[in-house]
């Protein structure tokens, strides 16, 4: 959320979780936990499919990505994303390696990259994969927030907006055609 003040942050990002556990108890859909960073969001879940298509309808949610959590050790980076790479990445394709950290680690994003990018290119050479960093087939992401690191391979888009909850009420008048249930979707 890009929002000025960490108060108006914080006050939206609860109004989120609220909105996000009251569609996973709707759907009665099971979870471990649920962890709240500034600007982050993880729910722990055996299902991450059904969890993902439901989340991307919940407005204030601007993308789910299911995602494997590991430590921030880079042994255990390269271990988990070569893992993924392994059931993600087709013969005969391109793919690229992106990180973001934050905290405090011995190793930069551009370390990460690097050696995930040449472990991937050695582990899966018979598979004939090229490394392309502009509009690769595949991409490989990695974030590593302080002990944890979250692995993954697909970014699901969600409505974006604030959450539900969050500004006024607003009413839609809906007729036949199709122009007013599109401005009542991107008014909310």
């Amino acid at each position: 959320m890009g929002i000025k003040s960490e108060w108006t942050r914080r006050t939206y990002e609860k109004l989120l979780l609220r909105n996000i556990k009251n569609v996973l108890k709707h759907y009665k859909i099971a979870h471990k936990e649920i962890v709240r960073k500034r600007g982050r969001i993880y729910i722990k879940a055996n299902n991450a499919n059904e969890v993902t298509s439901k989340l991307t309808m919940v407005f204030g949610i601007s993308s789910v990505s299911p995602a494997i959590q590991t430590t921030s050790e880079m042994d255990k980076i390269l271990q988990t994303s070569i893992e993924l790479a392994e059931v993600t990445i087709k013969n005969e394709s391109s793919f690229a390696v992106r990180c973001h950290r934050v905290g405090e680690h011995p190793y930069s994003s551009m370390d990460i990259c690097k050696e995930v990018g040449k472990q991937i290119l050695t582990s899966l050479k018979d598979r004939n994969l090229q490394v392309k960093l502009k509009s690769p087939q595949f991409t490989i992401n990695i974030e590593v927030r302080d002990d944890n690191a979250y692995i993954y391979s697909e970014i699901v888009q969600g409505p974006g907006g604030f959450p539900v909850g969050s500004q006024a009420k607003v009413v839609c008048l809906l007729s036949g055609g199709i122009d007013s249930a599109e401005a009542c979707w991107l008014a909310m």
